[in-house]
């Protein structure tokens, strides 16, 4: 006698906490592709034989504090009487090939500072994106319970009727 009336269908309502952590799970996979994509598309191929606009200051650099500022010493001091040639390295070759080493190691460490933020800039643009991913779901769930509360809601009133009839019914 508890039958529903036709037409009338009660779904079982997923809370959105579930729908979001399966879109979670299918959406991992997917998240991880992009960010490895991301990582090929941000990080451009590194060239020694082509060094960028930075490496090129950096050297140049470089090479004008070495020569005029050997290793330990104070500034030079400039005499009026004869001025030093400019092609003619005044360093011994050891101290030039410390001072090479040291930029060389300078250099790795600012790439390698540079491609680690490359990386942390990826993963972030991925968590953005994620995020909003996981907002639009999450705001899909809400309208949805929203709507199935709604239909409840109308399919209440029917329902009521149709109890107090099969009740009056049973109990004249």
């Amino acid at each position: 006698m508890d039958r529903p009336a036709p037409g009338l269908r009660l779904e079982a309502i997923t809370p959105p906490r579930q729908d979001i952590m399966r879109i979670w799970r299918t959406l991992r996979p997917i998240r991880e592709i992009r960010r490895q994509r991301d990582v090929s598309t941000i990080q451009p191929l590194y060239f020694p034989e082509h060094p960028t606009d930075e490496e090129r200051a950096f050297s140049a650099t470089s090479a004008y504090v070495a020569r005029f500022y050997p290793q330990g010493s104070t500034p030079p001091q400039w005499s009026q009487a004869a001025p030093t040639p400019r092609a003619t390295s005044t360093l011994a070759p050891e101290a030039e090939s410390s001072i090479q080493a040291a930029m060389h190691a300078e250099l790795r460490a600012v790439r390698e500072e540079r491609d680690r933020l490359r990386c942390e800039l990826v993963d972030s643009c991925a968590e953005v994106v994620d995020y909003r991913e996981v907002q639009t779901e999450l705001t899909r769930a809400r309208a949805r319970v929203a709507h199935l509360d709604r239909e409840m809601a109308r399919l209440s009133a029917p329902l009521d009727r149709v109890r107090k009839r099969a009740c009056d019914l049973a109990h004249p």
